[in-house]
């Protein structure tokens, strides 16, 4: 479980007595056992998901919070990613794996994609076309690593595989319309 995060300067006792005051007055009580103070200038923590550290933007020199899904997210989107291509899943048609990934997968983009998530996207695109076609060489008996066989085109297109979006949101311009 991702610990509860208060930054702050000076008193941490005092302002640990706010916190707990705040939230008893909306009936919620603080977990003393799972919350820490961190100075987030030094150290980087995590927090529903997601890590956060301080960097320095090469382009402007001002400090900023980078924002992205923790290891163990990742880990774990991996993790059923990898189960749902495994050898056990074989005899189920491709089309229930294909719709099972794209659950799993769209969900996980849908909740990391606002961070700073371009380098992590990018990678979990990567690892998910390399797991769909070994997946598929091993359905199909093929030899090689099925980039020939299994084409992205194919793998998008054919079996209709979610697109993992590899640009963060805030990157892209938005039209007059106010859609992208």
């Amino acid at each position: 479980m991702d610990d509860f995060v208060v930054l702050c300067k000076g008193d941490t006792g005092r302002l640990l007595k706010g916190v707990q005051r705040v939230l008893g007055d909306l009936g919620l009580t603080l977990n003393l056992g799972k919350t820490r103070m961190v100075d987030a200038r030094k150290e980087s923590f995590n927090f529903l998901g997601y890590t956060v550290i301080m960097r320095k933007s090469p382009r402007t020199g001002w400090m900023f919070p980078l924002i992205r899904p923790s290891r163990k997210a990742q880990k774990r989107i991996k993790v059923e990613i990898k189960s749902l291509t495994s050898r056990r899943n074989l005899a189920l048609p491709k089309e229930v794996v294909i719709k099972k990934l794209n659950e799993a997968v769209r969900g996980w983009a849908g909740y990391f994609y606002y961070g700073n998530c371009s380098k992590d996207f990018s990678a979990l695109k990567e690892f998910l076309e390399e797991r769909v076609r070994i997946y598929l060489k091993r359905k199909h008996r093929k030899k090689g690593r099925g980039y020939k066989a299994y084409p992205s085109k194919y793998l998008y297109e054919a079996l209709k595989l979610y697109r993992i979006p590899t640009t963060a949101p805030w990157t892209q311009a938005v039209k007059a319309a106010g859609r992208r």
